[in-house]
């Protein structure tokens, strides 16, 4: 579906699962304690510096979005600290920065359930996290100290296109 200057095209969340989310990067369920480290779990990178752990308050900004980001040299770790789901807008760490994103084919938006932590493929594109509703929300955030001033790359979607992601909905595998 192609969008006209005024209205955006519509993204269909897909269900987060570790499969789906693979090309992305991994998915942090809550596990007991004692669980032993699998293959599966998330191998963080940071390649740019200290780790920056913190809570990131984020005003409401609704579901839309124009642009995507990227850190090429650290794995970022997102996750809501309270009890909503929240969407994130991803596209796979090998889309040339040069060429434009094609909503239909590029982009993927997952609906992210209360406890559960993202963690993404340096150089994975993504925007979010996303959230409808009119109050702040706070996120935990793990990246490198100097990501958004020295490692951040930043992408439009083809011409004056805008995204919406439609939260009412959910694609089983789709995007």
């Amino acid at each position: 579906m192609e969008a006209s200057a005024g209205r955006p095209q519509g993204l269909i969340a897909s269900t987060l699962t570790p499969a789906a989310f693979a090309p992305f990067g991994f998915v942090i369920q809550p596990q007991p304690d004692d669980a032993p480290w699998c293959p599966g779990d998330a191998v963080l990178q940071f390649g740019g510096g200290p780790p920056r752990l913190y809570l990131m308050t984020l005003p409401p900004r609704g579901l839309g979005f124009a642009e995507l980001a990227r850190h090429r040299r650290v794995s970022q770790a997102l996750g809501a600290i309270d009890d909503q789901a929240w969407f994130l807008v991803v596209a796979r760490p090998d889309h040339p920065a040069g060429r434009p994103f094609a909503p239909a084919a590029d982009l993927h938006a997952f609906s992210i359930p209360p406890r559960r932590l993202v963690v993404l493929h340096p150089g994975t594109w993504h925007a979010g996290p996303l959230f409808a509703g009119p109050a702040e929300r706070v996120f935990l955030n793990l990246e490198s100290r100097t990501t958004n001033r020295d490692d951040r790359t930043v992408l439009a979607i083809g011409g004056r296109q805008r995204c919406v992601v439609d939260g009412d909905q959910e694609a089983p595998g789709g995007h």
